[in-house]
């Protein structure tokens, strides 16, 4: 018999469009991949009696509970006392969670507010996740049935859902036979490319799972398995990766929990070769990405912003003439851009990226989103345009991603740098 999951996400903003929630559908998927079933998913504002009905409702129809939200530690994050009332367990403070909150505080500069106990008030008998000082997820068993209460932030939701949560629901209900699973980020392609390539996998074969899940900028792939033994499952996933990656080919960036950055940053070592960036619109978020990666000064040399026009000509020298004629988004001004930033790095890559991320700054020649991305390197340079849509935030994003993984492809084969 299947896991039984219903999934509650608490907070006026979700239920008044202020904020898209991106936590409910995160976590039926990944339920979903694992082999359990989400019988129903609903948001309610920050009301007590909403909530309290949502929980009992829940604790009569599900066997297991996940809540999203409401336990920080402002006015309206009620969801902890609700909890409270709901299960008669009594609010106690929790001194190692309060003391966590004090040193991230301090360390932050942040002076100690009585306000900011409230977040270490949990109901008696809960158990504490791995706490982190904005957030903190708990979780209470109630008359044998698990409810887990999970901060409303995305990152730490996806966080605690991925190494708390699903662990213990497929050790608690590991279901018949061995269950194994392997994750795919790819870059490129939509889910319903990813789906229309690889649907004939599960066809007519129960024991195989997959599962499609955007991240912006990347879709997620997850091939769930399951057999009598362990190494059974092993040996179809070997045979199913191989058809995936013959399918999928160079869009797959990972086939573990590496990031795009990580992955990079391992070729290059590997190369023995240095990176350096010349950045415009991207505003040195390539740099950023790079450098989150401990000993990423091993590999990246140097990245340089050079926003305006003559920032581009006296710190890369690119000819006041080209940005006359051409302008500052062109082919011509990228290459010398990476020409530029390759020459006085020394480095062996020379990246450039210049674009328009809007809102303004758009044409009918070069409309917002127009970005031109230009690689340097020892077998030869190239600048390639794309257009891409979205807010401007959106757009820095998908530069710097389409850059580095350019770059990834370039690394692993020579000859993507003509057909990035």
């Amino acid at each position: 018999m299947e896991l039984r999951v219903e999934i509650i996400g608490i907070g006026n903003e979700l239920i008044t469009g202020r904020i898209f929630d991106r936590n409910a559908g995160y976590a039926a998927g990944r339920l979903h991949s694992n082999g359990f079933k989400v019988t129903r998913i609903l948001f309610i504002g920050d009301y007590p009696q909403a909530i309290r009905t949502a929980l009992k409702e829940a604790q009569k129809r599900a066997d297991a509970v996940l809540v999203t939200g409401g336990l920080g530690g402002t006015l309206d994050d009620i969801t902890v006392e609700v909890v409270s009332h709901v299960f008669n367990r009594p609010l106690v403070l929790h001194p190692e969670l309060e003391s966590q909150l004090k040193r991230f505080l301090k360390k932050s500069s942040i002076p100690w507010d009585p306000l900011f106990e409230k977040m270490a008030w949990l109901p008696e008998g809960v158990e504490l996740f791995h706490p982190r000082p904005k957030a903190c997820g708990f979780f209470l068993e109630e008359k044998g049935k698990p409810f887990f209460f999970l901060p409303g932030v995305p990152a730490e939701m996806r966080r605690l859902l991925d190494r708390c949560i699903i662990p213990y629901l497929l050790h608690r209900h590991p279901g018949p036979g061995v269950l194994k699973q392997r994750i795919y980020k790819t870059f490129g392609l939509l889910e319903p490319e990813i789906n229309q390539r690889l649907k004939d996998l599960e066809s007519g074969d129960k024991t195989v799972q997959l599962g499609f899940y955007p991240n912006f900028p990347e879709n997620h792939l997850t091939v769930l398995v399951r057999a009598e033994k362990a190494l059974s499952a092993e040996r179809k996933l070997d045979k199913l990766e191989r058809v995936i990656e013959e399918r999928l080919g160079p869009y797959i960036i990972s086939k573990n929990d590496q990031t795009l950055e990580q992955v990079v940053g391992e070729l290059l070592l590997q190369k023995k070769w240095t990176l350096s960036t010349a950045e415009s619109c991207t505003g040195g978020l390539i740099g950023h990405r790079l450098t989150s990666c401990p000993g990423s000064s091993a590999y990246f040399d140097r990245g340089i912003i050079t926003y305006s026009n003559r920032a581009k000509t006296e710190m890369l020298g690119v000819p006041k003439n080209v940005l006359r004629q051409a302008g500052a988004v062109s082919r011509e001004t990228a290459l010398f851009m990476a020409r530029g930033i390759r020459k006085i790095s020394k480095s062996n890559l020379g990246l450039a990226v210049t674009g328009i991320a809007g809102p303004g700054g758009g044409s009918p020649e070069k409309p917002v989103g127009t970005v031109w991305i230009a690689l340097s390197s020892p077998k030869g340079e190239r600048a390639v345009h794309y257009l891409f849509d979205g807010r401007r935030e959106q757009v820095k994003i998908l530069s710097a991603y389409t850059a580095l993984n350019w770059v990834r492809r370039v690394l692993s084969d020579d000859s993507c740098l003509f057909s990035p």
